[in-house]
């Protein structure tokens, strides 16, 4: 897939992430919608953070690392938009049930930059394998 396109499938994706996500927030009644609303409104809500941000990252990437490969920018973007996302959606999750503490809130960070270092960890490539 093409540059130009991963952009337009994400850029739409996102756009429709976002119009289902203003959808559920005003024609969804929360007190008789039950789990299926709730369900529809984190995972639009997740899906339009994630766009977004993993489009915005890669455009940032793109001005900050003009001599990096745009397909490593591109998943390195992505990941980190799932991440944070993530990060934001269980901080919601967990506020809605009024479990959110501070230390609930720090472990999510830690789980989440623990998660980073793994995917960073397994990009590099040992030195002997290299060097073969």
């Amino acid at each position: 897939m093409s540059l130009r396109a991963y952009l337009a499938v994400m850029g739409f994706g996102t756009i429709l992430a976002g119009a289902t996500f203003f959808l559920v927030l005003f024609r969804t009644d929360p007190a008789t919608s039950g789990a299926l609303g709730f369900t529809l409104f984190y995972a639009s809500l997740g899906l339009t953070l994630c766009g977004a941000v993993s489009i915005i990252g890669f455009l940032l990437r793109v001005m900050m690392h003009r001599d990096e490969m745009l397909s490593r920018l591109v998943g390195l973007s992505f990941r980190q938009a799932a991440l944070l996302s993530a990060l934001a959606v269980g901080a919601l999750v967990l506020r809605s049930h009024d479990l959110l503490s501070w230390w609930n809130c720090l472990l999510l960070i830690v789980v989440a930059t623990v998660v980073e270092f793994i995917f960073i960890s397994l990009e590099r490539k040992p030195k002997s394998a290299e060097s073969q």
